[in-house]
């Protein structure tokens, strides 16, 4: 049985797609298998055309003139209030049902999440109960992100796949016992990441414990941030929080970060999704690039490579 907010969801996702008020992009689906991971390459010549904003601006209000689309926000594209947010339809989407959860008010998308960030996206995981789902969150402009409006996102994903985000088969394949609250990476990974599984005690949503789990995921969040900032730092004291562009990708039982060093490879920009195991290519021609260059040598390629970072060893 779906929940409120999953029956809002499929109801207002017809109506938009039927009404013209977003656009569904149909994908082949390639697998590049590296690692023992099985990376989803989707092919998706139409979005080549979709328009970008631009995080590069400093001005803030520069980044408010600008087209946003969450203020206003399309009300075809309304799906429910939660605090401070506005959640909403992606307009554009290779996914039924994608979801943008916004500030109603303009924040900047380089800004750290914060408790309520992380108290809005576990409500709407917790609220989708008849598919896995994967929320991620783009911060600075070179995570792949393409609004300056602070923003995150959820993706449902299959049901019939066993390891579904890919990166799964890792972090629960060959990876030694870990405890909730314990900051691990993956060896086979080439690139600078970090990874927490979450405890399922302390995000329980009983009655009233709401600000509870809030403040958990947000000290799981900052532990990862503040590693991922030491690490960083030792390999150059230029590098710092307000600089950083980082991309984040949670699911019910884990966290991750990781440190971005470039948007695109060629012309491909990658976002949160690539380090899930999930790149998104706009064409046969990108996709063939991926094939030839390798997924693992792209990622490393716009993350940091961990031969030139020094780890933390308690990690």
């Amino acid at each position: 049985m779906q929940t409120v907010l999953e029956d809002r969801i499929a109801e207002r996702w017809d109506r938009a797609f039927q009404r013209g008020e977003l656009l569904y992009i149909e994908t082949e689906v390639a697998h590049i298998k590296e690692k023992e991971i099985e990376f989803q390459i989707r092919v998706a010549p139409s979005l080549a055309k979709k328009p970008t904003g631009n995080l590069g601006v400093k001005d803030e209000e520069q980044q408010k003139s600008k087209a946003n689309p969450f203020l206003p926000y399309s009300q075809e594209l309304f799906v429910q209030e939660h605090g401070k947010y506005n959640v909403l339809l992606n307009k554009f989407c290779v996914v039924p049902h994608h979801l943008v959860i916004a500030t109603k008010e303009f924040e900047k998308q380089t800004d750290p999440l914060n408790p309520e960030d992380l108290e809005c996206i576990w409500f709407c995981i917790m609220q989708i109960k008849s598919r896995p789902v994967l929320a991620f969150f783009n911060c600075g402009e070179l995570s792949g992100g393409s609004q300056p409006h602070k923003h995150m996102q959820i993706i449902p994903l299959p049901s019939d796949v066993r390891f579904t985000p890919p990166i799964n088969s890792c972090i629960y394949g060959s990876q030694e016992f870990k405890k909730p609250g314990e900051i691990f990476d993956i060896p086979e990974l080439p690139y600078v990441h970090y990874i927490s599984l979450l405890d399922p005690q302390r995000l329980s949503l009983g009655h009233g414990r709401h600000e509870e789990v809030s403040h958990y995921l947000n000290d799981v969040f900052h532990s990862l941030l503040d590693a991922m900032i030491e690490s960083l730092h030792k390999q150059s004291s230029l590098i710092s929080l307000n600089s950083l562009s980082y991309n984040v990708v949670m699911t019910s039982t884990w966290l991750m970060i990781v440190p971005r060093s470039k948007e695109k490879y060629e012309n491909m920009s990658v976002n949160s999704l690539g380090y899930a195991g999930m790149l998104l290519t706009r064409s046969k021609e990108e996709l063939e690039l991926v094939k030839d260059a390798g997924v693992l040598n792209i990622l490393e390629s716009l993350a940091f490579s961990k031969q030139n970072v020094i780890m933390d060893e308690s990690n």
